[in-house]
């Protein structure tokens, strides 16, 4: 059966009617949006505000302020004549129960980029098979979630990027180790050992930290950590802007629960209007309990992140940058973090050129994926173990004419 199109072509010019009123309204709640913006000067009333929310509990999901107005564009700083790049990425093959053995595999990506110096890059992977019970299955015997396999991954990605880092530190010179998205970590409900995972990760960033500042004589190549969010969809400043625009008595959960006559606007037209390519926004600080989980941890551990225009020209494309508080802090790391990210775009239009590199390192394609379940099958006869593929499976491949695998 094939797609009738002549039943979905009224569908499609409703689509449109409904497209372009919204993009009328869209642009009547940015207009009004930016004229907040440009008020938003005064950092103590911010800072009072938001001690009022958290006062009431009013489960605000916006940002704070750190140090820097947000109606300012912070300029595009020099770049340090050296510096090591250490970017990780992470990709995964996820258990399937139609195949000859249930498995998963993550794979991470490392690329090591010397800026500054005539060095090559080094590529490094570090696969992982993962195949026993204690893996696969939860506590009630149920076959792990890609969920699961998705924060394992993101748990061996900061780990592997650590150990790297540890082992290429240079001589001299700063060290951008970067992720590619959020720092926050969150495990949910469906990842059995979610909160071992979560307190491994956050062991990760306690041990990036302590290379960065244990050791007095390293102040002259310090070690900063970013992760870089292409395309952010969020809307923590309209969040905030919305907050500000409330009476105090005001203040409460349901006033929060939505952002009220800004509600479905987003930062990035918003940051569109105010950064020209180069520029960062205000450090921000989000407001979630993730975040307060890694300050009570310890305050230099919260993470606080940026917007940055990482365009040279039109069409422009806006990134947010994370990064913990313990670069944040300090205006010397934050200008590093900041030129060499956008200079690393500059080699891919709008992504790190690291980062990309990372990424083709960690992808597991289809041939490889079959290779894969060749040898596990040529293991498994060597054991003299049974091999069936389902039917389900086997009818797939021939339908599509390739191995079909998951990956972020």
């Amino acid at each position: 059966m094939t797609l009738e199109f002549d039943k979905v072509v009224s569908q499609v010019q409703a689509m449109g009617h409904a497209l372009a009123a919204r993009s009328a309204t869209q642009s009547e709640r940015l207009a009004l949006a930016w004229e907040r913006l440009s008020l938003l000067e005064d950092l103590e009333a911010v800072h009072q505000r938001i001690a009022l929310v958290r006062e009431r509990d009013a489960g605000f999901r916006g940002v704070a302020l750190l140090h820097e107005p947000a109606n300012r564009a912070y300029p595009l700083p020099p770049l340090p004549k050296r510096a090591t790049i250490l970017a990780a990425d992470g990709s995964q093959v996820y258990p399937n129960a139609h195949a000859a053995a249930l498995y998963y595999l993550i794979n991470v990506g490392v690329f090591i980029y010397y800026h500054g110096t005539d060095a090559l890059p080094i590529p490094l992977t570090q696969p992982s098979l993962h195949y026993t019970d204690d893996k696969l299955y939860d506590k009630e015997g149920r076959l792990i979630t890609n969920a699961a396999v998705n924060a394992r991954r993101t748990e061996q990605e900061l780990a592997t990027l650590v150990d790297k880092v540890k082992q290429h530190r240079p001589s001299d010179g700063p060290l951008l180790a970067l992720l590619d998205g959020p720092l926050l970590f969150w495990a949910g409900k469906d990842v059995p050992d979610g909160k071992e995972l979560q307190a491994q990760y956050l062991g990760h960033l306690i041990r990036l930290h302590d290379l960065h500042a244990n050791d007095p004589a390293d102040r002259d190549r310090p070690v900063c950590l970013a992760g870089y969010v292409d395309r952010p969809s969020s809307a923590f400043l309209i969040s905030l802007l919305h907050l500000m625009s409330l009476a105090p008595d005001d203040v409460r959960k349901a006033r929060l629960e939505t952002n009220g006559d800004l509600e479905g606007l987003t930062d990035q037209p918003l940051l569109f209007k105010l950064l020209k390519p180069g520029e960062r926004s205000a450090l921000l600080v989000q407001q979630s309990p993730q975040n307060k989980l890694y300050h009570d941890k310890d305050p230099k551990y919260e993470i606080a992140c940026f917007y940055l225009n990482v365009s040279a020209a039109p069409p422009y494309h806006l990134a947010r940058v994370e990064v913990p508080m313990w670069v944040a802090r300090q205006p010397a790391l934050v200008d590093i973090v900041h030129a060499l990210i956008y200079s690393q775009c500059q080699f891919m239009w709008r992504y790190p050129y690291a980062l990309t590199r990372a990424d083709e390192l960690a992808v597991v394609r289809d041939h490889e994926r079959a290779q894969l379940n060749e040898l596990i099958e040529i293991e498994l006869r060597r054991h003299q173990q049974t091999v069936a593929q389902s039917e389900k499976l086997e009818s797939k491949a021939a339908r599509h004419g390739r191995t079909h695998y998951d990956r972020r």
